[in-house]
Order: structure tokens, then C-alpha cells, then sequence
């Protein structure tokens, strides 16, 4: 039974960062994921394009880690506040950077089992090809999207209403789009829109990539509960059969579609938001419109919430964010599991507000922070805050 500092479930954005920071601050760290390689949905649900920056900032060291990385190997380029970038240079830098900073990775690694003592957890076990595997560790950090080692730990969990749970997706990609033109596009767009096959979809939602003339698009939709495993095949189904009549709407409407080819279809759904793990404290709606950063902040919350509704694309909740929002301490500190975390977007978040932590900056940023908190065992947060500062996590 393999020893380690700090454990990390889940190898996307939030578990690659935390990884990152808890290495940083010291820690013997042990990171695994179900999937053959870390990415998580950034990767293998096809969305290289990382949002959540705000006016170019990075939001956190990580970030900035990551966008450089990129940069050096000339897989990088910022437009509309979005990393642009392709999957198989993401899923490289990341696997790069965990290398370069001594983490241990186990990849095709399934979550079956949590060991506990009292309020501790003492190990977790994963299913590999090899059989069962068991480790232990002083902390563990749950980056896992949907709360798995929480809910095998016994954590409170936070299930949002269909209402809240936002759409879910396949991203699919095209090539031979002949001058792209996003506002031309998106009027040509809205004034179709009562023909578009997918109704509840009703915003242009694309973006060319690094190579022009590929188009990444994300306008397949519907709704439903997503931590319900035979629903989400159901769901995955739906999904690509709306592929092939969104094609023909674009061909149809949209001239620079016309002789467009679909090239690439996630093998796996694009998951918005399926439960939160309750901690000490919630980032609720009060602290979103606050103008004032709440106590204890470890990370800076994104620049709007709302987005991506069950009926149309905005929620009747929705709208821009002023001020500077912050995850409080709290809200990434499991409530009656003194030695578990969470990053991304299963943090304790009032599930209206969750569009202000789940996207690609904000996952790398609560992450980082998770990571250092676990490497330091915990700590109250005026000792957390020395390390988050020399990480020079809130930037």
C-alpha cells in the first residue's frame, strides 16, 4: 500500500493544478484518473478552448504555468478572453508539466473504494487492468468533476434542481469553413434561429481554431441529470444524432459553412455542472454581487454567472459580474471530512452561482489553491495564505 503526502482524484484542470501546487509546496504527490492521460473534459470531451480569463489575466500561477508551456510549443493564442489551444498540445503540456514538477501519475485508474477512520479518510482503492490497487496519504483532494470520491467518502452533496443543472453537450469539430466571421456568423445565426434543430439552443455557440479553417462548435443540447449513468447514455445518443441536422441547418443558413465537413466528435459529453460537495462555508449569490472580496479568499471567482439554460441560453439569473468575487476557504474544506478538499466546479457553490467557478481559469485557480492546503495538511488560513502568496496563486 502505496504512502503519499497528498492524493489527488481526478487528473482535468482542478486536479492537474492541484497537483501543481501541492509539488510546489513540498508534498509526495500521487495524482490519478479514470481516463488514459490527464486532460479531463478540457481533453477527451473536446474543449481545448479554456475560458474564464478575465481581460487576459491568467488567474493564477498555474495558469500562467500552463499558458506558457503552450506558448513554448507554439500551441497558443488568446482572442475574446478564451486560451485557444488543440487537445493533443493540452493534454502534452499538462502531462509535461506534471512530470517536470515530480508528481506521480496513474492513469486508467478507477475509483471503487475510500477507507475511513472517524472523520478521516485513511485510503482510497482504484481498479486498474492489474487489479485492485490501495493507497494512503495524509490529504486528499477531490478534482474529480462530479464529487465521486466525496460521495464514496460520505460528504454532504449538494444536487442542483434540472432547472439550475444547465445543458450538456457534444463538442464536435469541422474543417473547410471559408471565411469565418463570428458577428456575421451569430446574426445569420439569430436570424434562422426558429429553424434550428436544436430548440433550446438559441445563441451561436463556435470558434475557429489555431488552424482557421477549423471551427470548433458547441450547439448540440439537452437537458437532464448527468450523475445518472443510464441517462447520460441516453443523453450521449441524442446528442451526436443532433449532429448531422445542425450540419445541414449551417450549410442551409450560413454561407461560409456551406462545404463544411464534421472532423472530430467527443467521445464523451460535455458535463456543465452535476452536484457540489457541501463544505464549511458556500460561496452563495450574496458574495457574487458583493463588491467587497468575502474573508479567507483562495481563488477569484470568473466574470459572469448564468449561461447554458435549459430553455434557452440565458438563465433568468444571469448577468455580468462587478467587483472581485472570491472562493472563500471555506468552500473548498469538506464539512465532517477534516482531511479532504475539493477544486473545480464541485466546490460549495449556490448552484445559480456555479458559472463563477467552473470554467477553465477558475478550476486551475481553486485547484492550486486545494493543492497547497493539502500539502499544508489544512492549515488555518493565515498560514495557507503565506504559501498561496509566494505561489503567487491569486493573480
Amino acid at each position: 500500500m502505496a504512502q503519499y503526502d497528498c492524493i489527488i482524484c481526478g487528473a482535468g484542470l482542478s486536479g492537474f493544478a492541484a497537483a501543481i501546487g501541492a509539488a510546489e509546496s513540498g508534498a509526495k504527490v500521487m495524482l490519478f484518473d479514470r481516463m488514459p492521460s490527464a486532460g479531463g473534459s478540457a481533453v477527451y470531451a473536446l474543449t481545448p478552448v479554456l475560458s474564464g480569463w478575465n481581460n487576459g489575466s491568467t488567474g493564477s500561477a498555474c495558469g500562467k504555468l500552463l499558458a506558457d508551456k503552450l506558448d513554448s510549443m507554439g500551441a497558443f493564442e488568446w482572442r475574446q478572453n478564451k486560451l485557444i489551444t488543440d487537445e493533443d498540445s493540452l493534454q502534452k503540456a499538462m502531462t509535461s508539466l506534471l512530470s517536470e514538477h515530480n508528481v506521480t501519475t496513474l492513469y486508467n485508474a478507477t475509483l471503487c473504494s475510500v477507507e475511513k477512520q472517524k472523520n478521516r479518510i485513511v485510503s482510497v482503492g482504484v481498479m486498474t487492468s492489474g487489479g485492485m490497487l490501495n493507497f494512503t496519504a495524509d490529504t486528499f483532494v477531490d478534482a474529480s468533476g462530479d464529487g465521486v470520491l466525496s460521495l464514496l467518502a460520505g460528504a454532504e452533496i449538494i444536487t442542483p434542481s434540472p432547472e439550475e443543472s444547465m445543458t450538456k453537450t457534444v463538442m464536435f469539430k469541422v474543417r473547410n469553413v471559408k471565411g469565418f466571421e463570428r458577428e456575421t456568423v451569430k446574426k445569420l445565426f439569430s436570424d434562422h434561429v426558429e429553424d434550428f434543430p436544436v430548440k433550446i439552443q438559441s445563441q451561436f455557440m463556435g470558434l475557429p481554431l489555431l488552424d482557421k479553417d477549423e471551427v470548433l462548435l458547441n450547439l448540440t443540447a439537452v437537458s437532464g441529470n448527468a450523475a445518472d449513468p443510464q441517462e447520460l447514455s441516453v443523453m450521449y445518443d441524442q446528442l451526436t444524432g443532433q449532429i448531422e441536422p445542425i450540419m445541414e441547418f449551417l450549410r442551409k443558413y450560413i454561407p461560409c459553412f456551406a462545404d463544411a465537413v464534421v472532423t472530430k466528435v467527443s467521445p464523451i459529453a460535455g458535463i456543465r455542472y452535476t452536484r457540489s460537495v457541501k463544505g464549511e462555508r458556500t460561496l452563495t449569490m450574496e458574495d457574487i454581487h458583493n463588491p467587497q472580496t468575502p474573508p479567507e479568499p483562495v481563488a477569484f471567482c470568473g466574470n459572469y454567472i448564468g449561461g447554458h439554460y435549459i430553455k434557452q441560453f440565458s438563465s433568468p439569473w444571469g448577468n455580468e459580474i462587478t467587483g472581485k468575487p472570491a472562493v472563500p476557504y471555506g468552500a473548498i474544506k469538506v464539512k465532517g471530512i477534516s482531511n479532504l478538499l475539493t477544486a473545480g466546479r464541485i466546490i460549495d457553490v449556490d448552484p445559480k452561482a456555479i458559472s463563477a467557478v467552473r470554467l477553465a481559469a477558475q478550476c486551475l485557480a481553486t485547484g492550486q489553491a486545494a493543492g497547497i492546503a493539502a500539502a499544508l495538511k489544512i492549515p488555518e488560513y493565515s498560514e495557507l495564505k503565506k504559501e498561496l502568496d509566494r505561489q503567487k496563486c491569486m493573480q
